[in-house]
C-alpha cells in the first residue's frame, strides 16, 4: 500500500481541518485578540474558502463521475444532503436572525459539496484524509500544550490543545486512535511507526481532555465494528452456523452491556442535564414544529435563551438541534443521512473486511454516538461533513487499494466498476 498525496487529497484534508474549527478560533482569540465569532473578519474567510475548496473538488471530479449510474442508497442521499442544505438555505425566509442564517446555510452548501467530493474518493484516500486531519489536530494540540499550557490548558487544567474546549478535542483524540490502528496495520515499518506513535499521542490527548463523551462512543464504536470481523473470522475457522450464533451471542453481551452502562449514568450530572435542555428545547420545538426557527440562529437570540441551561448555546443533540432550527423539514433529510451513513459504512465492511473499511466504519459509529449527546450538526463541523460523505458513499463503491487482513502483507487491487471478492479478515485490534 503507497500513501499517494495528490492535490485533492490535500486539498480535502485541509477543508475538512478547517471544519474542526479550533485553530481559526484561536487564531482569531488569541493570536489577533478578536472576538473569534462566525462573523468575525478572522473568521469567515477560512470557512468560506473551505466551502468554495468543497464546492471546487466536486466539481473537478463531475466529469469522471457524471456518466456513472448511481445505486438507489446514493441517489436517495443526494437528495436528501440536497434537501438538507437547500432547506436551511431556504429558512433565512423565515429565521429569528435572516442575515446569519443567509450566509451560514451558504456554507452548508459547500460543505455538502466537499462530502460529495470526499465520497467520490476511494476507501483508502478517505482513510488517508482522515488520518492527516487527526495527526495535524493532535499534534498541534499536544505543542501547544506543552509551549503555551495558558492557552492549551481549559478549566481545571482539561486539555482543548487549539480547540475551545476539551470536547471538541476528546473527539478528533479518539477519531487519531482509530486512524492510528488503521495505519498501524500497513505495510511498511515508518508508516506502522507513525501510526503507532499517532494512536499513543491520541489516547493521551484523550486522557488529558478528560471527555467521558468521547471515551463511551470509542469504545463502543471499536466494539460494534469489529463484530463483522470476528464472524468472519469465526466463519472461516468453524463454519457459518457457529459464525452467526456466536456473533448473535455476542451481540447480545454488548446490547446487555450498553443497556446496563445507560441505566448506570442515567442519572450522572451531565446526562441528566443534558435531558433537561432536551425538555426546555421540546418547549421552542413544538412552537414552530414544521420549518423551525431558522437554521443556525436560535443560540443567538438573547430572549429566547433566558434559562441558564440554554446559555450553554446548543441542544447537546443532533437531531433535536435539526429540530429547532428546521424542524420537521430538516428532520426527515436528518434522519435518512443518518440511516444511510450506518447503512453503508455496515455493508461495505461486511461484504469487503479490511482495514480501510474497518476505519470507515468504526469512525462512522463514533461519529453517531457523539451526535447523541452534542449538536455535531452545527458548527461547520466536520462532524456533519463525514457523517453526509458516509451517506453519499453508498454501500457497492470499488476501492482501489484494500489491504488483505491476512497473515501476509498483500495488498489487492479492485478494477474500476467491479465487486470485489469477499475477503476473510481478522479482527484489526
Amino acid at each position: 500500500m503507497n500513501i499517494r498525496w495528490t492535490a485533492p487529497i490535500v486539498a480535502a484534508a485541509a477543508a475538512v481541518l478547517v471544519f474542526t474549527n479550533g485553530p481559526v478560533l484561536l487564531f482569531s482569540k488569541s493570536v489577533l485578540d478578536r472576538t473569534g465569532r462566525w462573523e468575525d473578519l478572522a473568521v469567515w474567510p477560512f470557512l468560506v474558502a473551505a466551502a468554495v475548496t468543497g464546492a471546487a473538488l466536486a466539481a473537478w471530479d463531475f466529469p469522471r463521475w457524471r456518466h456513472r449510474r448511481l445505486e438507489a442508497s446514493e441517489l436517495i442521499a443526494a437528495t436528501a444532503v440536497g434537501w438538507f442544505a437547500l432547506g436551511a438555505l431556504a429558512s433565512t425566509m423565515w429565521s429569528v436572525d435572516a442575515g446569519a442564517t443567509a450566509w451560514r446555510s451558504c456554507i452548508y452548501v459547500g460543505m455538502a459539496l466537499l462530502a460529495w467530493a470526499i465520497a467520490r474518493l476511494d476507501a483508502h484516500e478517505v482513510s488517508i484524509i482522515v488520518g492527516l486531519v487527526a495527526a495535524a489536530a493532535v499534534g498541534a494540540s499536544l505543542l501547544l500544550i506543552v509551549l503555551r499550557p495558558d492557552l492549551g490548558l481549559g478549566p481545571n487544567d482539561y486539555w482543548q490543545g487549539v480547540y475551545t474546549n476539551r470536547n471538541s478535542l476528546a473527539p478528533l483524540a479518539a477519531i487519531g486512535v482509530l486512524a492510528g490502528l488503521r495505519f498501524a496495520m500497513a505495510p511498511g515499518r515508518v508508516l506502522r511507526s507513525a501510526a503507532a506513535g499517532l494512536a499513543l499521542a491520541s489516547t493521551a490527548t484523550l486522557i488529558g481532555a478528560g471527555s467521558r463523551t468521547a471515551w463511551v462512543s470509542l469504545i463502543a464504536a471499536l466494539t460494534v465494528s469489529s463484530l463483522p470481523l470476528i464472524h468472519h473470522r469465526i466463519e472461516r475457522r468453524r463454519g457459518s452456523r457457529r459464525a452467526a450464533h456466536l456473533t448473535w451471542v455476542a451481540a447480545g453481551v454488548t446490547a446487555v452491556t450498553a443497556g446496563a452502562f445507560l441505566a448506570a449514568v442515567w442519572n450522572v450530572s451531565t446526562f441528566s442535564q443534558r435531558r433537561e435542555i432536551w425538555a426546555l428545547v421540546w418547549d421552542r420545538i413544538v412552537q414552530r414544529p414544521l420549518l423551525g426557527h431558522g437554521f443556525f440562529t436560535f443560540w443567538d437570540i438573547e430572549e429566547l435563551t433566558q434559562h441558564v441551561l440554554l446559555r450553554r448555546g446548543s441542544a447537546h443533540n443532533s437531531l433535536v438541534e435539526v429540530g429547532l432550527g428546521l424542524g420537521l423539514l430538516g428532520a426527515i433529510p436528518f434522519v435518512a443521512i443518518v440511516v444511510l451513513a450506518a447503512r453503508n459504512a455496515g455493508l461495505e465492511l461486511w461484504r469487503r473486511p479490511g482495514p480501510d473499511s474497518w476505519m470507515w466504519a468504526a469512525l462512522v459509529a463514533f461519529l453517531l454516538l457523539e451526535n447523541v449527546t452534542e449538536s455535531f450538526v452545527l458548527w461547520f463541523s466536520y462532524n456533519w461533513v463525514l457523517l453526509m460523505a458516509a451517506a453519499l458513499r453508498g454501500s457497492g463503491l470499488p476501492t482501489t487499494a484494500t489491504k488483505v487482513l491476512t497473515n501476509g502483507d498483500r495488498s489487492e487491487s479492485t478494477p474500476p466498476n467491479t465487486t470485489p471478492p469477499r475477503i476473510q479478515a481478522r479482527p484489526p485490534l
